[in-house]
């Protein structure tokens, strides 16, 4: 049974309204002894009319983390983490953020394309197949450059295009998926199976069962589990098909993490 949750948000982020308390409860209700708090932080082009260094946001993140942590001492343990997103366009403000806080972890991922999320492209519009190559060479280039511990939802393009009634496939750039996939493995950085999908339109976890097998073979070992709750609701939400997924891929194992260094448990 997975008792780790890699990947949830609070009120902190700008996406979700839930106290980190009310978070911790339902993990606490659910049996887990571990969250990962993971607020997004976003980084832009540089010519973007906001700041990319924020310690205020980030001071609050981590007070919420404290407070909970002392909270729940004992029954709970609450990770103070970030999901830092576009790393490639800042690079050295993402690494001014990684350097200065003291997180558990840290994912990276790539939510937009030219300052735009993901979620305002009109797909219908676009040619969808140039869209995930251009979508894809972001990622890579974030694999290649970032000081992260895991990639987050390597094929979350395809949410997107689901939730518009159009298909998006990362394996069918096969090539540029294992270049991913291979950068993460010489780099020892661990890859996200993220349960969100499941609960969307697009009805899979993010990456697919196959290119978690094709990261498996390569020799890829660093695996974490997230729900990507935004409410408490959805904490932990579809771990047991997480768990079967991961079976079927060869996992025996999930990482979990303390100040940023890696710890390895069996999937119970």
């Amino acid at each position: 049974m997975l008792k780790q949750d890699y990947h949830v948000h609070c009120l902190n982020s700008p996406d979700s309204r839930e106290p980190l308390e009310a978070v911790c409860r339902s993990a606490i209700s659910l049996g887990l002894t571990e969250i990962m708090v993971t607020d997004h932080y976003e980084m832009f082009t540089e010519d973007f009319p906001r700041p990319a260094w924020r310690p205020e946001y980030l001071n609050q993140c981590l007070e919420s983390v404290e407070c909970c942590r002392e909270l729940f001492q004992g029954q709970l343990y609450v990770g103070f983490g970030i999901e830092l997103g576009q790393w490639q366009l800042q690079p050295e403000e993402a690494a001014r953020v990684t350097e200065t806080y003291p997180f558990d972890f840290v994912i990276a991922s790539n939510h937009k394309l030219d300052n735009v999320d993901l979620s305002l492209l009109h797909y219908a519009d676009e040619d969808r197949k140039a869209l995930c190559r251009r979508y894809l060479e972001g990622v890579l280039e974030i694999a290649m450059c970032g000081d992260f511990d895991c990639l987050g939802h390597l094929d979350l393009i395809k949410r997107y295009a689901a939730g518009q009634g159009f298909v998006i496939r990362a394996e069918e750039e096969e090539e540029l998926t294992r270049e991913i996939l291979w950068t993460l493995v010489r780099r020892g950085k661990g890859l996200e199976l993220n349960t969100s999908g499941l609960r969307q339109a697009v009805r899979e976890t993010f990456p697919s069962g196959q290119i978690l097998k094709w990261y498996r073979e390569m020799g890829g070992r660093v695996i974490t589990v997230g729900s990507d709750a935004h409410c408490r609701q959805d904490v932990a939400a579809d771990f047991a098909e997480a768990e079967r997924i991961l079976g079927m891929a060869g996992f025996t194992e999930i990482s979990c993490f303390r100040q940023r260094k890696e710890l390895r448990k069996i999937i119970e």
